[in-house]
């Protein structure tokens, strides 16, 4: 088999395995592989994406290769999926080699993530804008912003001790819900918009979103896998919530 062939899927692989790890739609990582099969010419390409793994296979020079990937691990990166939509369609119009693209991905794959500074920033605007937009003022809109930093503070040691996505839902929920009641202890509040704001970031939307896509389009298996997903998150962040309210009850 030629170098050049194995590049080629190589490549379209790759393009679909960084979608698929950047939490994007399954019929787009199989779409964008496909579509850069065609357009290197090689035949009857044919895929096999679900949101933990991958098969490519496809024909050229008589012979077939196969590609087989794992999806360790996911995160929401969406500038992620456009870059890799970008040079799809580079490809698809013939701007951009197999090799070319494969060393953009590589370069792309390898970039250092986001300072956890800047997403926490994110994360404690977001909670803040939920809490006001639940009812909340301009004292629980600074209160939900301090708890929302230091809530997706707390995701970067949970992270890097590779807790498990559903067990990190339950631990950030009953932290984001105990600090907000024992800042209401402290400071006058409304307690509902408050925590419901705080919260509202943790929520698996993204994946409940793929997942009905998916279901619509036919992914039944991905669709059925990434609902599943998104309903244990959000009932053990629920949970969580639960458990800090029956602690509060009790003091």
């Amino acid at each position: 088999m030629s170098t050049k062939v194995s590049m080629e899927l190589d490549s379209a692989s790759l393009a679909a395995l960084t979608i698929l790890e950047s939490s994007g739609e399954t019929y787009r990582a199989e779409e964008t592989a496909l579509r850069m099969c065609n357009a290197y010419g090689l035949k009857e390409a044919q895929i096999m994406a679900f949101p933990t793994g991958l098969i490519l296979s496809a024909i050229a020079d008589g012979n077939r290769e196969t590609r087989v990937f794992r999806v360790q691990e996911r995160s929401i990166r969406l500038d992620t999926v456009d870059f890799v939509n970008n040079i799809s369609r580079q490809v698809t119009r013939g701007r951009l080699t197999a090799s070319d693209a494969y060393h953009q991905l590589q370069e792309l794959r390898s970039q250092p993530a986001l300072p956890w500074w800047r997403t926490c920033l994110y994360f404690a605007l977001a909670a803040a804008c939920f809490t006001v937009m639940f009812g909340g003022g301009f004292q629980e809109f600074f209160m939900s912003f301090g708890i929302g930093f230091l809530v997706q503070t707390a995701q970067v040691p949970l992270a890097r001790l590779n807790v498990p996505s559903q067990l990190r839902a339950f631990l950030l929920g009953f932290l984001a819900a105990i600090m907000a009641l024992l800042l209401l202890m402290l400071l006058p509040g409304k307690q509902e918009p408050l925590i419901t704001g705080v919260i509202m970031p943790l929520l698996p939307g993204l994946s409940m979103t793929n997942a009905v896509r998916d279901t619509i389009r036919g992914d039944l298996i991905s669709g059925l896998g990434r609902g599943a997903e998104a309903l244990i998150s959000a009932v053990l962040l629920s949970a969580g919530v639960a458990a800090a309210l029956l602690v509060r009850g009790m003091l």
